[in-house]
């Protein structure tokens, strides 16, 4: 049996979908996107099929592009299998639902792979692979990684003070935390988190997004309170979980966006 990872995007495919696929020899493994070890199951995969379009966030959402970029890196030799309801959808690698029967065995070898795949027809559900560039980008100085730098190089600046320069926080409180407005600063980037994380639980990037969202609950109550408390600037803790957040932040947006906007000016 060949293994074709499923990514059901929010719903549950249909049992037809399982039964036709094991006539065809094709075994379909649900995968859980927000566990580190998913990405060990596509050495030994065939392909990997989504649901589509995905749903969250209330709104129908179409993740192709995201996981095509994705794989084209991680797994070049697999197939990207984009299965539907949608009859229209003209793609060899569209499976269409809701003629199951119409299919063979030989339709999975014309399938292409997913490092030589043709151009993707129009897609039902909004381009994650967009909102993801328009998370990055924000506007001007407001984009995700800008409002979270503008706050570390505040916390940055306080714990050098208070654990280098021996400075009483009550002074460092006083000139340069209260001024810099966390809280109000902090809630601009959880507006912006919120409006977007929701996205992209089944996309390739939803494990990360996770220890981030993770990450940042966890010094929710030290920005809410405007950095009041001096023990987690003297223990470095608040400023290791602001470095950990930006670099994984800049990795994904290297590997989803800037590289996206290379490859498209080439």
């Amino acid at each position: 049996m060949r293994i074709v990872l499923l990514v059901e995007g929010g719903r549950r495919a249909p049992q037809a979908l399982f039964t036709q696929c094991a006539e065809w020899g094709i075994e379909l493994q649900r995968i859980n996107l927000e566990q580190d070890d998913w990405t060990n199951e596509l050495e030994k995969a065939y392909g990997l099929m989504l649901m589509l379009p995905t749903w969250g966030a209330n709104a129908y959402l179409s993740p192709v592009a995201l996981w095509q970029q994705y794989l084209q890196k991680a797994a070049p030799d697999i197939r990207l299998i984009m299965a539907s309801f949608q009859s229209d959808f003209q793609h060899s690698n569209h499976l269409d639902i809701l003629r199951l029967t119409d299919y063979s065995t030989s339709w999975w070898e014309q399938c292409q792979l997913v490092g030589h795949m043709e151009e993707l027809p129009p897609l039902i559900g909004v381009d994650l692979s967009e909102k993801l560039s328009r998370f990055f980008a924000g506007h001007g100085q407001d984009s995700i990684v800008a409002v979270l730098s503008r706050i570390r190089l505040v916390v940055q600046m306080a714990s050098r003070e208070l654990s280098k320069m021996d400075t009483p926080y009550d002074e460092i409180y006083r000139d340069l935390v209260e001024p810099a407005e966390l809280a109000q600063k902090w809630r601009e980037w959880r507006n912006r988190w919120i409006n977007y994380y929701p996205l992209f639980e089944h996309t390739p990037i939803a494990t990360r997004l996770k220890q981030i969202a993770k990450q940042t609950d966890g010094v929710e109550a030290w920005m809410a309170a405007g950095g009041k408390d001096e023990e987690p600037l003297r223990d470095g803790s608040i400023l290791q979980v602001l470095n950990e957040v930006r670099t994984r932040l800049q990795q994904i947006e290297n590997q989803y966006v800037v590289q996206k906007l290379s490859h498209t000016y080439r």
